[in-house]
């Protein structure tokens, strides 16, 4: 091995080092984390607003619970309401009193016209607040089993932990082989990356249970995350105006999609998906863009105007430590946006990740298994 190879095989080291210590903090606390599920009509819902902002009553017999919400769930109830839902979350975390009454004005009058078939909502509440304002067709799973599952085939495999986020809508898990390969591309030099996976999940309706696959570059530490092997929406009938979801159906439900993740692991990590991904770097290295067209079309992408303009401001820098090597391609644009995803918060930056990805993994799974890597 020479002495660039040593010095990043050592960057990808004291990244996993360092990230292992808070990743297995946030694991705790996220299979300690205590759902407690209500299903509650509308006409038992009251809202109302005090010193810590707009929160909720619920009637339940003789007793009242008062229950603080999140940005995600007040956006969450905007929409369920048939309210502004970017009006009403933007109220609520940044507005003055009056605009905060208003949303709570609009909120109570907007809950009575909910009167139809089945007005209940299902409430995922945690700690007194209100994570989740859902439908009660939402079908829950165990997450806590989920994560352990992901991690018992993490650890069957050699993989550290080297990402956790408990975010108010989303939860994510990663692990990362150390060990780096190599890939020499056509427009962007050699790439020297570490190869993971990442679950995400959201017990509170912001997305789908997904396992991905993850990686990080050795020369700059940017993450890009990959395909999808596993989409699961948290849908299923609506329930029936006397039934309540058993311990036994989420049970069901929870123990096929572990399995599903026990085996999806294996195959990441197969030497044929290796493969895959990195014939999916080459192409996206040969393939050239036109980068003032790719920076215009960003927004479109997902990202916010500053981001966009933070992008352009990489690219014009053209910095090996940002990852931007070489000539323009569909490689760079991807790590040209990893890079301004290393200064977000984490939930933004894993979404900014997948749009990374989204420029250098291109195929589909289904795609893969159509690919003979002998030829």
């Amino acid at each position: 091995m020479n002495t660039l190879e040593n010095i990043l095989q050592e960057k990808v080291n004291a990244f996993v080092e360092k990230s292992q210590i808070d990743a297995n903090k946030v694991y705790d606390s996220l299979i300690n984390r205590q759902i407690a599920d209500w299903i509650i009509p509308s006409s038992a819902m009251n809202f109302h607003k005090d010193d810590s902002g707009i929160r909720v009553s619920v009637r339940e017999g003789d007793q009242f619970h008062d229950w603080g919400l999140t940005g995600y769930s007040v956006y969450q109830i905007a929409q369920m309401l048939g309210l502004p839902p970017g009006w009403v979350k933007e109220s609520y975390l940044t507005g003055e009193g009056f605009q905060k009454e208003s949303v709570t004005y609009a909120l109570n009058q907007y809950v009575e016209n909910v009167r139809k078939n089945d007005d209940r909502f299902l409430i995922r509440n945690v700690g007194g607040n209100v994570r989740g304002f859902l439908s009660t067709a939402y079908k829950r799973m165990n997450t806590q089993e989920l994560f352990l599952t992901f991690l018992q085939a993490a650890m069957r495999l050699g993989l550290p932990i080297t990402g956790a986020v408990e975010g108010d809508s989303k939860d994510f898990l990663e692990v990362l082989d150390p060990r780096l390969i190599y890939v020499e591309t056509p427009k962007n030099g050699l790439v020297a990356y570490a190869r993971g996976a990442q679950l995400r999940n959201s017990d509170f309706g912001a997305g789908k249970l997904e396992l991905r696959t993850y990686s990080k570059h050795a020369v700059c530490l940017n993450g890009a995350i990959g395909q999808s092997y596993l989409k699961e929406i948290h849908l299923g009938s609506r329930l029936g105006q006397e039934i309540v979801y058993s311990i036994e159906t989420i049970n069901k439900e929870t123990e096929v999609r572990s399995l599903q993740i026990r085996d999806i692991m294996n195959h990441i990590f197969s030497d044929r998906t290796r493969n895959f991904e990195e014939a999916q770097i080459i192409e996206a290295s040969g393939t050239e863009v036109n980068i003032t067209k790719e920076i215009e079309r960003l927004p479109s992408l997902g990202l916010y105007k500053v981001e966009a303009k933070a992008v352009e401001g990489v690219l014009l820098e053209h910095k090996e430590e940002d990852g931007i090597i070489g000539s323009p391609s569909k490689w760079l644009m991807g790590q040209a946006v990893s890079a301004i995803a290393r200064e977000a918060e984490p939930v933004r930056r894993r979404e900014l990740e997948t749009i990374a990805g989204g420029y250098i993994y291109t195929h589909s799974p289904e795609e893969m298994a159509l690919i003979n890597f002998e030829n």
